[in-house]
């Protein structure tokens, strides 16, 4: 369960503000509770999932929904997202340098080898997808901006692990090894990963995070120090694993190269 903060911030009014900071932040966390392909949400998982009374979570979201976050389904006690959500994202998007220089040099990516390419940022736990760019001749494939990626079982998220520090690399595999049943064979995965980027700059995962998907991603390190990830899909089912692996991933080695040096002209 989420500790509250002990220290009370007071206005210089005089009003006790921390209950009202706390509330933003537990509004906040109810809108990360919706992943990818959660159309509606009860009140009574969000409560679940944040360890909050239902009261309390009920609270939240008829706030929510006055501001225009949420919506709930009539006749019911669930909720989906609603418009407010999305003119957030899309000022995110519209506004996010990154994502403008990304995206047609990932397009050009996706085209060349017929599979999905994919701009990736950790958030939390996860790796998340800033842009998704499919080839002209890719098979359909689901996923697209705001999909979430889990960071042991995807290239992406190895790739990710790979751009930090040691210590911070093996806070992450000791998590791995201690908690997670199949722990063990992930930070196999991981240590695999590191070696992969390290001879030829990107790392790879076929079938683990799902049976029918295999990643290649490199890492992407900006001027300022922010970290991305760039990454290419292929469906199981396709064939040419090989050529993939290694003509598509020197193409996109070259493809964060590039990403990277048009982000820092962008601000020189």
């Amino acid at each position: 369960m989420r500790r509250r903060t002990e220290a009370i911030a007071v206005d210089h009014a005089g009003a006790d503000t921390g209950a009202a900071v706390d509330s933003l932040q537990r509004g906040l966390e109810v809108l990360r509770c919706f992943k990818p392909g959660e159309d509606t949400l009860a009140s009574t998982e969000i409560a679940r999932r944040l360890a909050l009374p239902k009261a309390t979570t009920r609270r939240l979201l008829d706030t929510l929904a006055t501001q225009g976050f949420v919506l709930r389904v009539p006749d019911t006690e669930a909720y989906r997202l609603h418009v407010a959500c999305f003119v957030v994202g899309q000022a995110v998007l519209n506004g996010s340098l990154l994502v403008r220089k990304a995206t047609p040099i990932l397009q050009v990516l996706a085209n060349r080898f017929a599979v999905h390419a994919l701009l990736c940022v950790r958030d939390r736990s996860d790796m998340l997808v800033l842009a998704h760019l499919a080839g002209t001749s890719a098979p359909l494939w689901a996923l697209g901006a705001g999909a979430r990626l889990p960071i042991a079982d995807t290239a992406p998220g190895r790739a990710w692990l790979w751009t930090e520090p040691p210590a911070a690399q093996g806070e992450w595999l000791a998590r791995l090894r201690d908690s997670a049943p199949n722990g063990r064979t992930q930070a196999a995965g991981v240590y695999q990963a590191f070696h992969d980027i390290e001879q030829g700059g990107a790392c790879f995962s076929f079938g683990e995070w799902r049976r029918d998907v295999g990643l290649a991603a490199a890492p992407l390190t900006l001027a300022d120090g922010s970290k991305a990830v760039v990454a290419c899909v292929r469906l199981a089912a396709e064939p040419g694993r090989g050529r993939f692996e290694r003509e598509c991933t020197a193409a996109m080695v070259e493809a964060a190269a590039m990403i990277r040096d048009e982000a820092q002209h962008a601000h020189s």
